[in-house]
């Protein structure tokens, strides 16, 4: 039987066009790169801090379930990707110092352009941000912090279908790229799994083959697993239109700079729909009056 199951955080694709970010002016795509480009900061961050894997997923989970309720004109992408690594730390029980986790996100945010030493004052801007944003983002959350990750259902994958252990570490860093987009937020963890193994295959010229050693091909190992196909199709797909829309992004920002004969490429890296986020970004500390969280579309009566 194939598996279906259905959560308050699981929503159709569709779902994605009727945002609180797209309501305010965003386009899907321009709300999509923010987006990654929030997670990209938590996975630098993280590997800066030296945080478990498991960390920086769940930030990046925290992150599409919230811009779910709210807008990316109301709290800034970078904002809410270091409130939700921050709180992520604490709730995988890997807990970093303030001290110690601000500097490394502003130098991130700011592409190495600034410091935030303890003491100074753009260290106390991020440490007011943080500190007020994490009740919004548990507000937002309901206070559901329990995530089933991708992860653990690719390490069942790879022993069920004895994954050559290459094969397995080229999906687990697949799933890295996947946690960027709001693949957790429509698909279930199985499914982003096996469209992992599928990219990895792939791109490594590799098959899955039985315990036999027979070949067997997608369609067979998929449906053994409880997955539909069709599933991990969507997912192929949306991973590889994304790769191709980020590279056509820095390719017109290259291209702007070039045309400018000043500036870097993160200077225009709002064109092709790349949020207007400059390499000295520093927040503007939230007042303490919160928005009101948008109510959350109904969940998907088909989820894949």
């Amino acid at each position: 039987m194939l598996e279906r199951q259905c959560t308050d955080w699981q929503f159709a694709r569709e779902d994605l066009k009727r945002t609180p970010s797209v309501s305010c002016g965003w386009t899907v795509e321009r709300e999509e790169l923010d987006r990654a480009k929030a997670c990209s900061l938590i996975y630098s961050a993280s590997r800066k801090l030296q945080l478990p894997q498991i960390t920086s997923a769940s930030a990046c989970v925290y992150l599409h379930r919230f811009f779910m309720r709210h807008s990316l004109k109301e709290y800034h992408h970078y904002n809410i990707a270091a409130t939700c690594l921050f709180f992520a730390c604490k709730a995988e029980e890997s807990l970093r110092k303030l001290e110690n986790f601000i500097p490394v996100i502003v130098y991130y945010a700011s592409k190495g352009n600034r410091r935030a030493p303890p003491g100074t004052s753009e260290f106390e801007k991020w440490r007011t941000v943080i500190l007020r944003t994490e009740v919004v983002l548990l507000q937002a959350l309901c206070f559901d912090m329990v995530i089933d990750h991708p992860h653990a259902a690719l390490i069942d994958l790879a022993t069920t279908l004895q994954l050559p252990q290459r094969l397995t570490q080229m999906a687990w860093s697949f799933i890295a790229d996947c946690m960027r987009l709001p693949l957790c937020i429509v698909h279930l963890p199985k499914a982003i799994a096996c469209a992992s193994v599928v990219l990895a295959a792939k791109v490594s010229s590799s098959e899955v083959a039985d315990a036999a050693g027979r070949l067997m091909v997608d369609s067979v190992w998929i449906e053994k697993t409880g997955v539909h196909k069709s599933a991990v199709d969507e997912i192929v797909q949306w991973i590889l239109g994304f790769y191709a829309r980020e590279a056509q992004a820095r390719k017109a920002a290259a291209a702007a700079a070039a045309a400018s004969g000043h500036g870097s490429v993160a200077d225009h890296s709002h064109l092709a729909g790349a949020s207007r986020t400059t390499p000295t970004y520093s927040p503007t500390p939230p007042s303490t009056a919160s928005p009101i969280p948008h109510a959350l579309p109904s969940p998907s009566s088909d989820l894949k």
